[in-house]
């Protein structure tokens, strides 16, 4: 089975077990299969979530696939001032998995800017560039899943029954440091994104398999 493939057949079975109504896991958004650049993080920060590595640990393992996707669905594209990336706002629904174990929290409202550092590095020509996210650069495929993975935080209950990043709203500064926090155990795996065996062409949308190994062979 390709990759990409396997990943949504993941997601099939992890939103089926919290509703029989959960949205076709194939777009959990509208918005992805119109929007390219969202697609493409989209599928980027699956890649992450869906494997085992320290990062998919940190949200649960693997189940956490479940849990983005959730996210996802309330996905919609506003525009702010251009220090906000994505804003969760509105009432929320509190979701106990039974049998991952898995609890989170869903926003009425998941907006991200399409001013901020999603879609831009600047706004104009004549305007200073657009803050980055942690490390990385605005408008880059690392800082928009650094801002998935972000807020996947905010909305995901731990082991000690706190959120695994407590709430920032309008304090910068303790933003930058969940941003950072989800930077130390996310970096090696953001960093990594599109490299190895597997990778995403996410210009088109699909994984191909690259074969490093073998000059000239095709996928």
């Amino acid at each position: 089975m390709k990759l990409r493939a396997l990943l949504i057949s993941t997601a099939m079975m992890s939103l089926t077990v919290v509703s029989a109504k959960a949205v076709n896991p194939s777009t959990p958004s509208p918005l992805i299969t119109e929007d390219k650049i969202l697609e493409t993080a989209y599928y980027d920060t699956l890649s992450i979530l869906s494997t085992t590595n320290g990062c998919s640990d940190f949200f649960g393992g693997i189940s956490a696939v479940e849990t983005f996707n959730g996210l996802i669905s309330k996905v919609r594209k506003d525009y702010f001032s251009s220090a906000i990336g994505i804003r969760m706002s509105g009432a929320t629904t509190n979701v106990f998995n039974m049998k991952t174990k898995n609890r989170y929290r869903l926003f009425n409202q998941v907006s991200i800017n399409g001013n901020g550092p999603f879609y831009r590095n600047k706004l104009t020509n004549a305007q200073a560039l657009v803050s980055g996210i942690g490390r990385f650069a605005a408008n880059t495929k690392e800082a928009r899943v650094l801002m998935f993975l972000h807020e996947l935080g905010h909305i995901v209950k731990g082991a000690s029954g706190d959120w695994l990043l407590p709430d920032d709203g309008v304090d910068d500064s303790k933003s930058r440091e969940n941003t950072k926090k989800i930077e130390d155990v996310c970096g090696e795996q953001i960093k990594n994104l599109g490299k190895g065996d597997i990778v995403m062409n996410s210009a088109r949308g699909k994984f191909v398999a690259e074969k490093s190994a073998v000059a000239g062979t095709k996928p």
